[in-house]
């Protein structure tokens, strides 16, 4: 069904400063990683995203000031995470169909909450198509959560067990049957959960999850056939709300558009399009496992990130893999690739996520874009559930002038690409950074480094591990810095690192 014509007036770009710094334009001469052939722009017409809200709005997502630069200034190497089962039986397993389906962060609690979805096989009275992830040891006040899997005595995170207080501290039970609960989306703590394999056809279940712990049931939106694999919700600029219905592997989209800005169970969902891959270029869409969106502050453009594996028209069908695309909302839905980017899920050691398992976009409190991961079950160390969270390059809006936010990101090649980690000044006691045998083999591994440090701190490198020999020093000018150490003669010869103050 197609929907009426709307017109919307431009506005004016919003958020300027730092933000727009720390998107990633402007760091560095070079240009990113490639992210494929297709990096363009169109004009907006059509309906817009919300670009008014803020942080402590909970129906809400921010904006991002550039989202295609954005995304492709992730990290492609991602800090890793986990979380425990806290008593619950998750009922995971891999390979099996009853695994993780989905991943989004929550404002709840500063942004420490998650709620990841999944399908359970049991019976209808013991199992749960989602859980609410409390990540209690992240102090982050809505910001980047770093990772949980840093321990002074043990070199490799995948070997490391998250902290025990970070844990799944509710079930979600469909209570009517159903028993796949697929790639969801928050928009604030409004979350939209798509269900099916149950005794009707599929469908879009919406939850208040202001309390993570008592979800709240807004409604429920019946799919038009039995496939409801993913569920897309954004806010738009007129204040009602946008509803996406991904069919199977979402090679068919349904759009809703909420008849109320307030979502309760009284609202009614008018439908706006159905979207088939058919309208798209050969090639620029695939089978993708969720389909978040994410609006850009400048003109309220609304985009899609979509993960799975395989990089569609490049890259290995075995890679993992994040596609960009520009949704425009006129009568028609139109849908255009944009950009696409290939992730790693390891560094030295094995698999520690997986983009056909669960996975959700993020905007934080300083409009960062972030992206987080999970395996599909739970296979990490000590019974917990492995995930990984993929950042900016310059991930920390305010290291200029924040101690707290200060640090170092070390790469294993001198053009700013393959694995490595960050030295973050709030981990410095966290790993023995005396010894980079001892953080996940990196020991003269370093060639190029990224840094943001305020003045008056600086961050020495050692030749020599236990902090010997032959030094080099970051020192801290406020501003983001990308150097190549082969430059500076001092490639490959890192073995320590340590924070210091002038």
């Amino acid at each position: 069904m197609k929907h009426d014509e709307r017109t919307w007036w431009g506005r004016g770009v919003v958020l300027a400063g730092l933000a727009a710094l720390f998107s990633g334009a402007g760091c560095d001469p070079r240009a990113e990683e490639s992210a494929g052939p297709e990096q363009r722009t169109f004009a907006l017409t059509g309906l817009a995203g919300d670009t008014r809200c803020g942080w402590g709005d909970t129906d809400c997502n921010l904006c991002v000031n550039g989202v295609v630069s954005a995304f492709n200034n992730l990290r492609d190497h991602g800090e890793p995470l986990g979380f425990h089962a806290g008593g619950y039986d998750l009922n995971l397993a891999y390979p099996s169909s009853d695994h993780l389906e989905g991943i989004q962060r929550l404002k709840s609690g500063q942004g420490r909450y998650f709620v990841v979805s999944k399908r359970d096989g049991r019976s209808a009275s013991s199992a749960y198509v989602a859980h609410s992830v409390f990540m209690e040891s992240r102090d982050t006040a809505g910001q980047r959560l770093r990772s949980n899997r840093l321990s002074y005595g043990t070199s490799q995170p995948e070997d490391t067990s998250p902290f025990s207080v970070d844990r799944v501290v509710a079930g979600l039970g469909a209570g009517d049957g159903y028993k796949y609960g697929g790639g969801l989306q928050a928009s604030g703590n409004i979350v939209a959960l798509p269900l099916e394999e149950g005794p009707g056809g599929g469908k879009v279940v919406l939850y208040d999850y202001g309390d993570p712990s008592n979800p709240v049931w807004l409604g429920t939106v019946p799919g038009a056939s039995n496939a409801a694999g993913t569920a897309s919700l954004t806010k738009l600029d007129d204040g009602h709300f946008m509803l996406v219905i991904g069919q199977g592997d979402a090679k068919t989209l349904e759009f809703y558009r909420s008849s109320t800005p307030v979502l309760s169970p009284s609202t009614t969902w008018e439908p706006y399009d159905t979207w088939t891959q058919a309208e798209i270029a050969s090639g620029e869409w695939g089978a993708f496992q969720s389909l978040n969106f994410v609006t850009d502050c400048g003109e309220g453009r609304l985009y899609l990130i979509g993960t799975r594996l395989g990089g569609l028209r490049w890259g290995a069908v075995s890679d993992d893999y994040a596609h960009l695309y520009e949704i425009t909302l006129t009568p028609n839905v139109t849908i255009r690739s944009v950009a696409s980017k290939h992730f790693y899920c390891s560094n030295d050691g094995s698999r520690q996520c997986n983009f056909d398992a669960a996975g959700g976009a993020f905007v934080d409190r300083d409009r960062n874009l972030l992206l987080y991961v999970t395996e599909h079950a739970d296979d990490g160390p000590g019974g917990s559930v492995k995930m990984m969270e993929y950042r900016s390059i310059f991930p920390n809006a305010a290291c200029g002038y924040d101690i707290n936010q200060a640090f170092v990101d070390f790469y294993d090649d001198s053009n700013f690409s393959d694995r490595g980690f960050i030295f973050d000044y709030a981990d410095r006691f966290q790993k023995n950074w005396a010894r980079f045998s001892n953080v996940d083999n990196f020991n003269d591994k370093a060639s190029a480094v990224r840094y943001c440090i305020p003045p008056g701190y600086r961050v020495r490198l050692y030749k020599d591990s236990n902090y010997s020999g032959k030094t080099k020093d970051l020192v801290g000018t406020g501003a983001p810095t990308s150097v190549n150490l082969n430059n500076w003669g001092f490639g490959d010869e890192t073995s320590a690192a340590q924070w210091l103050s002038f």
